[in-house]
């Protein structure tokens, strides 16, 4: 029978240290734990769920009857948008990434995602960015030309207000949270993997978030950049989206 050889309490003490989390607000706030950062996203998912289905609540109320004016013009624009965005991109993608990192490490065997810091950043930056959205919407100013934003009507002649640029910065902190978040899924499973554990012997949960995470990284980074463009035309007068200067309302 093979002997056990015990790890000495000094390297456990300092193991205990690396990977507790502290109980102190600094420790709960600065946690890399992949399953208090899993639950988190998981909680402010649905938060965002129960928002966006109380906006779509209040515009079927408004649209109930004819002549109900329980929304003006401008504020209906506004709601109907931020419903939109907020269960497309604030619920929808979001949600996956909750139960993955609660779920992956424990599939792969591994300690905690390959880069723990990351993961916190991930989710950080994805609250943040929809505290900012809703700032604008408390304010008045709410995103107001649909969760699509097509120019050349998002442009400053049709939108001359702030209420796109919280459209454009928010999606900007959004698509970059969801992007390093990706680029974390896929180093977690190239490299972090159980001994034996080959992809042909994957759990088909970790390949479905797989194959999304290889998506985001491909395609996210274009919706990212098309609101950096949306932002310096609106705020810089850069003309990548007005034909009438040489740009393209198709970019």
């Amino acid at each position: 029978m093979a002997t056990v050889t015990p790890i000495p309490t000094s390297v456990t003490e300092r193991l205990t240290r690396i990977w507790e989390t502290p109980h102190t607000l600094y420790g709960q706030l600065a946690t890399v734990d992949h399953k208090i950062i899993g639950k988190r996203y998981l909680v402010t998912s649905m938060i965002f769920l129960l928002v966006g289905g109380a906006e779509a609540v209040v515009m079927r109320v408004q649209l109930l009857h004819s002549n109900v004016h329980l929304l003006s013009p401008e504020t209906y624009n506004q709601l109907f948008t931020m419903h939109g965005t907020t269960l497309i991109l604030w619920y929808a993608s979001p949600i996956l990434s909750g139960f993955s990192n609660y779920i992956w490490p424990l599939m792969l065997g591994s300690r905690d995602m390959a880069y723990p810091r990351v993961n916190a950043l991930s989710y950080w930056t994805f609250l943040l960015s929809g505290i900012f959205l809703y700032t604008g919407y408390i304010a008045g100013m709410g995103p107001d030309r649909g969760w699509f934003a097509y120019a050349p009507l998002t442009l400053t002649q049709y939108s001359p207000r702030l209420n796109m640029d919280f459209y454009a910065l928010g999606l900007i902190f959004l698509t970059v949270s969801t992007t390093v978040g990706a680029i974390n899924f896929i180093g977690t499973l190239m490299k972090m993997r159980a001994p034996g554990m080959s992809l042909n012997r994957l759990p088909i949960f970790v390949y479905g978030t797989l194959t999304a995470s290889v998506s985001v990284v491909f395609s996210l980074p274009s919706l990212t950049v098309a609101c950096v463009f949306l932002y310096l035309e609106r705020r810089f007068g850069f003309h990548f989206y007005d034909a009438t200067t040489g740009g393209s309302p198709m970019l």
